[in-house]
């Protein structure tokens, strides 16, 4: 049975119930083991997890990121995110020193959804899109505009590779390490060939700590990992 079959199906069962439409996508996915969220106790807004979560003025968060963008590519690269507030938006130093040798230093302004606003300076695409579609790049998952939920089971996107599509979803918690030290995180997972590409989601962290992200064809798109913050507290820190 399809995961749109299996959805509406348990919709129909649970609104019978008086339960929320996303608690049956969640238990269509098989969520709900375990302690926390279940299909009588229904997961709330606390669940919810937005991506720019908790940044504040003065907030810094440092990456190494590896990435394949279309023209170009980061290899061991250190990236640097320092955020001011500026009103509607975020006025962001980004410092990128790729494994190279290669670097570079320019403010610019992105949306409190995190999109790029203005034109792009030509001379920092090399470097500001392989960060788009990597550490970035969670901003721009949708599975039909519903809210992302940490919760096992919950599904967060969908891509679609040939004639299939395959859903990415929480598959499960763990305390995950990172240069920045280890967190409690929600574990983004899913597999188009034979490697299973994860992303680490932590409840109050502004992006994930941690990814490792492979293709149709099972070549690594990208990887990046936490080195450190400053201005932001993680409860979930251990």
């Amino acid at each position: 049975m399809s995961p749109k079959r299996r959805v509406a199906i348990l919709t129909g069962l649970l609104a019978a119930l008086g339960v929320g439409v996303s608690a049956a996508i969640i238990a269509a996915g098989g969520g709900f083991s375990g302690q926390g969220p279940s299909i009588l106790n229904p997961p709330t807004d606390k669940d919810i997890w937005l991506v720019g979560n908790n940044i504040q003025n003065g907030t810094t968060l440092d990456y190494e990121v590896t990435s394949k963008a279309e023209r170009s590519s980061l290899d061991s690269a250190r990236v640097s995110m320092s955020f001011k507030d500026a009103g509607d938006d975020w006025s962001v130093r980004l410092v990128v020193a790729n494994g190279t040798g290669q670097a570079i230093e320019k403010t610019i302004t992105l949306s409190k959804a995190l999109t790029k606003e203005g034109q792009l300076d030509e001379s920092l695409r090399p470097y500001f899109e392989p960060v788009q579609s990597s550490v970035l790049a969670v901003r721009d998952m949708d599975y039909g505009g519903r809210a992302k939920y940490l919760v096992p089971g919950a599904p967060w996107d969908t891509i679609i590779t040939g004639s299939s599509s395959i859903i990415v979803r929480v598959t499960g918690e763990e305390t995950v390490q990172t240069q920045a030290g280890s967190f409690h995180s929600f574990v983004l997972s899913y597999k188009l060939l034979d490697k299973t590409s994860k992303i680490w989601v932590v409840r109050d962290m502004p992006f994930p700590v941690k990814a490792e992200v492979y293709d149709a064809a099972d070549n690594l798109q990208y990887k990046y990992e936490l080195v450190g913050m400053s201005g932001i507290s993680s409860a979930n820190r251990s």
